[in-house]
């Protein structure tokens, strides 16, 4: 079989890129059929995933198969088709390129308005194609279903040209595309198996006793991985508390934060975290920390060695933060800044099948920075 086409056959980079194509996309009627009839948990992340991967490569195929065919010349179609026969064949060939970019595009675009960034694999993470919006969702959700079916149409009608050609023009269209150069009885094709951000501070108050604060403003995030892709989400509600001593070094630290604020940019995903496997916001509505001490580690770099309580778990940690005076402001005022690595399953949020990391990593990351002024 030769590699490149040539006026009779196709070649076998042709066919290969064709059928791995078709297999692909069979494939993704099958798995977005089963993700939509699983509840949201880690089956359902799992087969998304899967299908957000399989959706890049077919992207990535498309376009190498179109700059293939640029590079190659393509066989003759047969002298006996009628000439709107040629035109709807190129029209239809046209069109399932078309759309096999725009469905995975807007799978993409639909994924990234969700917060949902897409790993291939989970093995590179690619870059947002919109920031998180439930409008931009909501448009590339229904744009996604739309192309898809379309494809899903254009390629029957392709398929019902094809076997037209064999059985009743017994011409060598269908054959010259097969992998093997006899036809075999035609069967049916394989099923491939298979958390920007915003916060805002209620409250920041450097200093307890010798100083006490006002509301300030700042932010709450944490980044994780995600169907290997690091995603990130933010706590709306927290309090700060920094105490300031006499000499005008921190002395004490103590944080408060709302835990049914949180908030990944997808109500679902949402509504799962607040729920009694992860966080359980009912029973435990405050994840809190305390420093009674705090030690300077460098020029403006200091460690508040204190306990750090989620759903009711009490661990100790250092939280490192850098502490520096905002030039210009009205009133004293210092930001302060961090972050800090943590493991969810050390805090309980994981029960039952969330507490498997194959899909939702351990290793959590929170970052903070929030802006505290001296009282009057």
């Amino acid at each position: 079989m030769p590699i490149r086409n040539t006026l009779e056959r196709w070649g076998s980079v042709a066919k290969f890129f064709h059928w791995v194509i078709v297999l692909l996309v069979i494939g993704q009627f099958v798995l977005a059929f089963i993700a939509d009839n699983l509840p949201v948990g880690l089956q359902k992340l799992a087969v998304l995933a899967r299908h957000k991967s399989f959706g890049i490569t077919i992207l990535a195929l498309a376009a190498l198969r179109l700059l293939w065919r640029s590079a190659n010349r393509t066989p003759a179609m047969p002298a006996t088709m009628a000439s709107w026969e040629r035109f709807g064949a190129r029209a239809v060939h046209s069109l399932l390129y078309v759309l096999l970019f725009a469905v995975p595009l807007a799978g993409w675009i639909m994924s990234s308005a969700k917060n949902f960034p897409v790993a291939w694999f989970g093995l590179f993470q690619l870059p947002d194609l919109v920031a998180p919006s439930e409008t931009t969702f909501d448009i590339a959700h229904e744009s996604h279903e739309i192309l898809a079916f379309t494809l899903g149409g254009v390629a029957i009608l392709h398929l019902l040209a094809a076997l037209k050609h064999h059985f009743v023009n017994r011409d060598a269209v269908l054959r010259r595309m097969l992998p093997f150069a006899r036809v075999p009885a035609l069967a049916a094709v394989l099923l491939v198996a298979g958390f920007a951000p915003h916060g805002r501070a209620l409250a920041a108050t450097p200093g307890a006793g010798e100083a006490t604060g006002n509301e300030a403003s700042g932010t709450l995030h944490f980044r994780f991985v995600q169907a290997g892709a690091a995603t990130i989400g933010s706590f709306d509600r927290f309090n700060v508390t920094l105490t300031i001593g006499a000499d005008g070094a921190p002395t004490a630290l103590a944080v408060t934060v709302d835990t049914n604020s949180l908030d990944t940019r997808d109500k679902d995903r949402d509504s799962a975290l607040r729920a009694s496997d992860l966080f359980d916001v009912k029973q435990f509505p405050h994840a809190t920390f305390a420093a009674n001490s705090v030690r300077r580690t460098a020029a403006g770099r200091y460690e508040a060695p204190g306990k750090l309580t989620i759903r009711g778990i009490t661990r100790d940690v250092v939280l490192p933060f850098t502490l520096a005076a905002v030039p210009g402001a009205a009133t004293s005022t210092w930001q302060l800044a961090g972050e800090l690595p943590l493991r969810r399953l050390d805090y309980g949020v994981g029960q039952g099948e969330w507490r498997s990391t194959e899909m939702v990593g351990d290793a959590v990351v929170v970052e903070y920075s929030v802006k505290l002024t001296a009282a009057r």
